[in-house]
């Protein structure tokens, strides 16, 4: 019995392991964004396909240990191809990189095959076993942790509806030069113009003064309090920091909700206002909203939601149909099978593989679908025909990466890790992408509205690093439109969590006390977090 250990060490058992442990990682990285049932999916199909592998490579090689490491080296060629390819931003083409890495594979395995002594891959089995059953018991320790941490998911929190009825709005009234409708409009990862010029060498002057001629007050030295999207969200729409978790809920999900029924929207529902949500795939639709409007390959669709079961019925205008969606996860949750193709040597048919399972005819757009983007642009003249007073949101994955989109505004593959040039040919379609929904706003309304183009957090391109090497991006677009007579006093510092405290005050004369200006840096989760303030304060 006690050379059981060692007898087991010398089964070849390595490939399996190693199938496994890219996809939890992945896995890991993207708890609460992601499908979880799709998970055991992907396991299952990795496992068969090293089986099938394994059992073709010994019917050539005729040794089980030569054979296991010539099967590990193609799973670990598959696993990691398409991510080793997305970190190199200057990389060949797609085709040209999988077919190089397929040449590179099949030199690899006729080499050693031909060369190597059918003992060493007897000898080297035991510690490659090791490294990989240490490699996924890490992966399995960090799952556990995050399973451990919260047991209740995103919906479940759409449950957390008896606090609503004390916010319920009064009979809702009409847009008016007293209250004007309200746009936030949020560019996701969009930094100042000072940061773009000294940071990346961008001149992006143009799109300020286009804003600037318009009448929009750009504040050049905004920074988020935050440098990623849900904790800078969460507090700016509840003008509040979010330092710690109290529901029972998961962080992601926590914050989802905090955004989606958020006390600004709180405010302006006490007002009268009508609250919309344009969705856009990253986060959850809100019960106190009053319009939850997604996008899909048939057009736009409305969730709402049903009192006795949670599910949403999904109206779709073009169609003249409602349906009901029992599983909720697709309209707030990544697919992840495409998300791990991406990751592998399939990476040139993950886009194709989402259109074809994933996009019925009511199923959502992806979150950086291009499609999405563009109709969401479209969508904002709807919102704008309405008689009532809005507060409207309008979350855009852009100019976030990945880009999608040429200098031309065609839609290219998608390009997870984008050098310089992409990203900017894609800034500057975006940009008068952006002025197009401005302009829109500004010409369809009945009264003047507000615009507040804000972005979540600035660029990952050329940001400061902290002492521990991890990247910050607090310097954050910010520019504002308020008709006359009302008008916008922005203090030095500013930090985006008082834009509404500033916004409602101005229109509203609501009384609001600022809040200090404080950056943190998130860390491993939503709430570890790290003041550095003293460090990236402008």
């Amino acid at each position: 019995m006690r050379h059981l250990p060692l007898s087991f060490l010398r089964l070849p058992f390595h490939p399996w392991l190693l199938a496994a442990v890219p996809i939890l990682h992945l896995y890991s990285v993207n708890f609460g964004l992601v499908i979880d049932q799709e998970v055991p999916l992907a396991i299952f199909g990795m496992f068969a396909a090293t089986t099938a592998c394994f059992f073709a490579i010994y019917a050539i090689v005729r040794n089980w240990h030569k054979t296991a490491v010539l099967t590990s080296t193609i799973v670990l060629c598959f696993s990691l191809s398409g991510h080793i390819h997305s970190l190199l931003h200057e990389s060949e083409p797609l085709p040209v990189w999988t077919l190089a890495v397929l040449i590179f594979l099949l030199i690899v395995m006729v080499e050693v095959h031909r060369r190597a002594r059918n003992q060493i891959f007897q000898d080297i089995t035991p510690p490659l076993n090791l490294i990989a059953l240490a490699a996924f018991l890490l992966q399995i320790a960090t799952l556990a942790g995050r399973l451990s941490d919260r047991d209740v998911d995103g919906l479940s929190a759409l449950m957390h509806r008896e606090e609503l009825s004390k916010y319920e709005a009064k009979q809702r009234i009409k847009d008016s030069p007293e209250r004007p409708d309200v746009y936030y409009i949020i560019p996701d990862a969009y930094p100042s113009d000072a940061w773009l010029k000294s940071a990346m060498d961008y001149d992006n002057s143009a799109f300020t003064e286009a804003l600037e001629s318009r009448g929009f007050v750009v504040a050049s030295h905004a920074q988020s309090n935050y440098g990623i999207s849900l904790n800078s969200l969460a507090s700016t729409l509840n003008m509040r920091y979010f330092d710690a978790n109290p529901s029972p809920l998961r962080n992601n999900d926590y914050l989802r909700l905090a955004i989606a029924n958020n006390d600004v929207a709180r405010y302006f529902r006490q007002l009268g206002y009508t609250y919309v949500q344009l969705l856009s795939g990253y986060l959850i639709p809100g019960t106190l909203a009053d319009i939850n409007r997604e996008f899909t390959p048939s057009g736009t669709i409305d969730l709402s939601f049903d009192d006795e079961d949670l599910s949403l019925a999904l109206y779709n205008s073009e169609l003249q149909s409602v349906t009901k969606a029992e599983d909720l996860h697709r309209f707030y949750k990544q697919p992840f099978l495409p998300l791990f193709l991406d990751t592998t040597l399939l990476k040139p048919f993950a886009n194709r593989l989402d259109r074809m399972i994933y996009r019925s005819h009511l199923a959502p757009y992806g979150y950086y679908a291009a499609e999405r983007f563009l109709d969401t642009v479209d969508e904002v003249g709807i919102i704008a025909d309405m008689s009532e007073a809005t507060f409207t949101m309008i979350h855009l994955l852009k100019p976030h990466r990945p880009a999608t989109f040429n200098e031309d505004g065609d839609i290219i593959d998608r390009i997870n890790r984008p050098g310089p040039r992409e990203h900017f040919a894609e800034l500057g379609f975006v940009n008068q992408k952006f002025l197009e929904m401005i302009d829109t706003i500004l010409g369809r309304s009945a009264h003047p509205p507000v615009i507040i183009f804000q972005a979540d957090h600035g660029s990952l391109y050329g940001a400061p690093r902290t002492e521990d090497g991890r990247l910050i991006h607090f310097d954050s677009y910010a520019a504002y439109y308020l008709p006359s007579p009302f008008s916008l006093e922005i203090p030095r510092p500013y930090t985006i969590i008082n834009a509404f405290p500033l916004i409602l005050n101005a229109l509203f004369d609501a009384g609001l006390e600022l809040n200090d200006n404080r950056l943190y840096e998130v860390l491993e989760s939503a709430f570890v977090q790290k003041d550095v303030t003293d460090i990236f304060a402008r």
